[in-house]
């Protein structure tokens, strides 16, 4: 088998069989380590949330281009997610909800969370955006105790599961979204046991040709992606100065997580498919 068919039987067999099984979360709030997003960040990631953040996504774009804007990105915010969570705690977060509540898109993906002690107030965040999002469902809109990360995220995890179960919710399986990537490349890994950046970015570029769904951002998303894993701790990077190149592997973390995942795939004899493509790594590598 050629890397293009491997590809293809790890995304056929294994990728779509498990895609929609998962459920991505970009979580929008303070920045900062006092602020309660990144307490509740790996509570959710311990309930099985694929947690992003939307600097995950956007920074690597927005390097690139200095031309664009947040605002530019938007629908891909949308695209790459299926639950957008505001925890309504900055400055900025109430201005990305004032913005994303205008996007029919991520309207309809949204959820907000407002500290209980301004709850009652008659602001404009109240009066406005979430008065907005509860007429179309009163389930989104959350309260919360500044102190109280376990009760916030009990309370989002219901409404999370409710969502993500949703028959609305069929997941876009596309490469133009960050979200398949983040789910595919650990599988790759999962298969392989080690590869090299060159060779994933290769070969995955080389796969969606030949599927002609190639984004013409393909760069930005992969590299957003690879940036995304060795930061969430899935992967791990070694440098190779013989080849001069990374070499990714699973993380503990990582392993634990793909494993999980694809275990719960409905593919039929999904053994003796998972068997079969390890088998055809395994001489491809050892002919290599």
């Amino acid at each position: 088998m050629t890397s293009i068919e491997i590809y293809r039987a790890i995304y056929e067999n294994v990728f779509c069989k498990t895609f929609n099984r998962s459920c991505y979360v970009f979580l929008c709030g303070g920045a900062g380590k006092e602020h309660i997003r990144n307490r509740v960040r790996l509570i959710l990631e311990n309930e099985g949330f694929q947690i992003l953040y939307p600097e995950d996504l956007f920074i690597e774009m927005l390097n690139r281009d200095k031309k664009a804007d947040l605002l530019e990105y938007e629908n891909l915010l949308a695209d790459n997610s299926d639950i957008i969570c505001i925890i309504c705690e900055s400055i900025g977060s109430a201005v990305e909800l004032g913005t994303f509540v205008q996007n029919e898109n991520i309207k309809k993906k949204m959820i907000v969370a407002i500290n209980q002690k301004y709850s009652r107030q008659k602001s404009f965040v109240m009066m406005g955006p979430v008065k907005h999002l509860q007429k179309i469902d009163s389930n989104r809109f959350i309260q919360y105790k500044s102190d109280d990360s376990e009760g916030l995220c009990k309370k989002l995890v219901k409404v999370f599961r409710k969502i993500s179960k949703s028959p609305m919710n069929n997941k876009n399986q596309s490469f133009r979204t960050m979200s398949a990537y983040i789910a595919f490349i650990p599988m790759l890994i999962y298969f392989y046991g080690r590869i090299s950046r060159k060779s994933v970015h290769h070969n995955l570029k080389e796969y969606l040709e030949f599927k002609k769904e190639l984004p013409f951002n393909y760069n930005e998303i992969f590299n957003a992606s690879i940036k995304y894993l060795l930061k969430s701790g899935i992967l791990i990077s070694e440098f190779n100065l013989e080849e001069k190149d990374e070499i990714f592997s699973l993380s503990k973390k990582g392993n634990a997580k793909t494993y999980n995942l694809i275990a719960r795939s409905s593919a039929s004899n999904r053994t003796i498919l998972h068997d079969k493509i390890r088998c055809v790594i395994l001489k491809k590598q050892l002919n290599n």
